[in-house]
């Protein structure tokens, strides 16, 4: 076997031999947004008590009004980060100690620990090797007694196959959360990914599509699980 006819990660000749230069993302549109929140002396607006300021400050409102708008869903709670977003999201479907979380294997550790942190237990599906996206085909398999919800990712800028997820949720009763950390802006079958499922959301980290070094955005149409992810926020 020659060098041209292996992988350049197994030994063989890179075909792309330079480096691509970095691609700032920051332009005189953001820092001229970030110093009108500077120069306000407000940076966030939150109060962790009844009133005006529980919900955040104007520019707090006014991004979740626009995710909104965007991603035609009822609410958008932001969040410090989308491991918190995705803390929140199993937290409001009230999940129990010991119950347990479908979840796929092929994803950021936080789609896991976000199911420990409520004392739950995860349970991997494994995912479909072309897609990387959880295999809806082998989901039934891993439902039990104590099966609570299905948390799967959609993974490279591709949404899971949410149509089946969701029946077959619907068929036992199960909340469905998606961690669309790395598809933002991706279609199922016209819509959005992300906004199908019973909740779901975005991250704002550092390396993804659109970063403010860390956040989150929590999505969803149901009403009570938008109040208690506010809670939980």
């Amino acid at each position: 076997m020659n060098k041209k006819s292996k992988l350049a990660i197994d030994g063989g000749e890179p075909i792309i031999k330079t480096t691509f230069p970095r691609y700032n993302t920051i332009g005189n549109e953001e820092i001229q947004a970030a110093n009108r929140v500077l120069e306000s002396g407000k940076l966030s607006g939150f109060i962790g008590a009844e009133g005006e300021g529980f919900n955040g400050g104007e520019e707090v409102k006014n991004l979740e009004k626009e995710v909104e708008d965007f991603f035609k869903v009822k609410h958008c709670i932001s969040v410090n980060s989308w491991t918190s977003g995705l803390i929140s999201a199993v937290g409001s479907i009230g999940v129990e100690p010991g119950e347990e979380i479908i979840v796929t294997p092929w994803t950021m550790v936080a789609s896991a620990t976000a199911i420990l942190h409520w004392n739950a237990i995860p349970v991997f599906v494994d995912i479909d090797e072309k897609s990387f996206n959880i295999d809806p085909s082998k989901i039934e398999n891993a439902i039990t007694e104590r099966t609570k919800a299905i948390l799967y990712a959609d993974i490279f800028g591709q949404s899971g196959n949410i149509e089946e997820i969701m029946e077959i949720a619907r068929k036992y009763n199960l909340k469905v959360i998606s961690d669309t950390a790395q598809s933002p802006g991706a279609l199922y079958k016209g819509q959005f990914a992300g906004t199908l499922s019973d909740i779901g959301g975005f991250s704002l980290n550092y390396h993804k599509h659109i970063h403010c070094g860390e956040g989150g955005l929590v999505v969803t149409n149901n009403d009570n699980l938008a109040k208690k992810v506010r809670l939980i926020r």
